[in-house]
Parts: structure tokens; C-alpha cells; sequence
């Protein structure tokens, strides 16, 4: 059975740094915009955390094989001051623990939005990448489990470009889930 917020298939459940803010939902020129530049940082931190392997470059020139790994050790670097310095400027929000789909979110605490709202979820999914993902929504229901409370918020007008970025990120995220256990003492 298909989930009406989260859908089907694989969900981030974890901790990550969230914001919401009340609001209607935007017009199509403001979601257009939102759309490019959700799509931008999500192709963004694909590339942080894709697997740097030159093996075929370094058969052909370990020469330029060796200087692309010095330069992109040293963008790593630069980027993470950059990230320090806008942190310090301007601080994440708290994380916050949740279960994030392409379709939507379950927000898990007592601080969660009200059910029927609408507005932006800004979600950070990188702390090398202090812009945040943000993310139209409504507030569709809520419920608990003993003393926990669980609010559900569906995504509105996400283009296919920030479908499948959240879906390529989710299933990173699995996927590194799946090999630490592979590693991990038993």
C-alpha cells in the first residue's frame, strides 16, 4: 500500500537541520525559481558526495590524475570555510529527527506545524551546503505514538528535476546505511 505523504519505495529517516515557516503556498513564478534552485543544490551535494575514483585516468596520466585529487582536495577545503563562516554568520536551524521522501515529510516532535497549514519546509541536507532545500508543503495530518507526536507534510509543485534529486539523495543515504552494516562488527 502506497503511503499518501511519503509514497513508496526508500525514506531517509534521520536527523537533519529543518525549518518551517507559515505561509501560502507560492505562485507560480516564485515555485519556478524555487524549483532551479532546489534542483541546483541537490545536483550540488550529489557531487560532494560522489565517489572521487580516477582509476582510468591514472593508467592514462597519473600525472593529471594526481593534480585533479590535489585540486579538489583543496576545493573541499575552501568550501568547507565557506561553510563554517555562513554557519557562524547565520546558524543552522536545531535537527530535527524526520522520514524524507521525494513526496513528502513526517516531522517527529512536539514542535511540528499545525495540521492544514500550508508553507515552506526549508530543509538542509548537508552541512557542507548551508543553503537550505525548500520544500512547499501542506500540513495534512498528525498522530501519535505514546507520548510522540508525528506531523505529516505533502510536497506541492516540486519540479521532476527535485523529485528525482531527493530520490538519488535518499538512496545515497541508503546505500551508506547498507554498506556500514556490511562493516560493522557483529
Amino acid at each position: 500500500m502506497t503511503d499518501p505523504v511519503l509514497g513508496e519505495g526508500l525514506v531517509f529517516e534521520g536527523s537533519l537541520s529543518l525549518e518551517w515557516q507559515e505561509a501560502p503556498l507560492p505562485d507560480n513564478a516564485e515555485l519556478a525559481r524555487w524549483n532551479a534552485d532546489g534542483a541546483q543544490l541537490l545536483g550540488a551535494e550529489a557531487s560532494l558526495e560522489e565517489a572521487r575514483s580516477h582509476e582510468a585516468l591514472k593508467e592514462e596520466s597519473p600525472a593529471l590524475a594526481h593534480e585533479l585529487q590535489r585540486l579538489e582536495f583543496k576545493l573541499d577545503i575552501l568550501l568547507r570555510l565557506t561553510a563554517e563562516l555562513a554557519i557562524h554568520h547565520s546558524p543552522l536551524p536545531s535537527p530535527r529527527t524526520v522520514r524524507l521522501s521525494s513526496q513528502g515529510l513526517e516531522w517527529i516532535g512536539a514542535d511540528g506545524p499545525r495540521v492544514g497549514a500550508t508553507g515552506i519546509a526549508s530543509v538542509y541536507v548537508n552541512r557542507a551546503l548551508p543553503q537550505p532545500l525548500r520544500l512547499p508543503c501542506r500540513v495534512i495530518d498528525e498522530r501519535r505514538v505514546g507520548e510522540q507526536r508525528t506531523v505529516r507534510l505533502r510536497f506541492v509543485g516540486l519540479s521532476d528535476g527535485v523529485v528525482e534529486g531527493l530520490d538519488r539523495l535518499i538512496f545515497r543515504h541508503h546505500r551508506r546505511l547498507v554498506a556500514g552494516a556490511r562493516h560493522a562488527p557483529e
